[in-house]
């Protein structure tokens, strides 16, 4: 399930860049060039987040995989 939400949000940040955006000096936006999304996972003692890189361009099956 953890999958499936992340690739549905990389997919809405492909279509909605603003949000995938920063906003550094008060002005302007920069723009990322890649979509990386983190999940917050807990564990004994506090929690993990683990990083699926280019969550856009990766299969959904493949972001079952990622370690």
């Amino acid at each position: 399930m953890t999958a499936l939400l992340a690739k549905a949000t990389a997919l809405a940040l492909v279509k909605h860049p603003v949000i995938n955006s920063s906003c550094r000096d008060g002005n302007s936006f920069t723009y990322n060039s890649s979509i990386n999304i983190a999940v917050a996972v807990a564990i004994d003692g506090g929690l993990i987040t683990p990083v699926l890189q280019d969550a856009d361009k990766v299969l959904v099956i493949l972001l079952w995989a990622v370690p």
